[in-house]
C-alpha cells in the first residue's frame, strides 16, 4: 500500500524531464557527500 502511494506521487515528476534530472542530481550529491564524510571521519570500532 505504501509503495503505491510513493509511486503515484513520484510519477508526475518523472514526466517532467527537468524535474527528474534535478531530483536525481540532488540524490547524487547527497550520496557523494555521505561518501566523502565517511572517508574523512571513519567510525572507530
Amino acid at each position: 500500500m505504501k509503495t503505491t502511494i510513493i509511486l503515484t506521487t513520484i510519477e508526475p515528476l518523472a514526466n517532467n524531464l527537468t524535474a527528474s534530472y534535478v531530483i536525481g542530481a540532488i540524490i547524487a550529491v547527497l550520496i557523494f557527500g555521505y561518501l566523502l564524510y565517511s572517508l574523512i571521519k571513519p567510525e572507530k570500532f
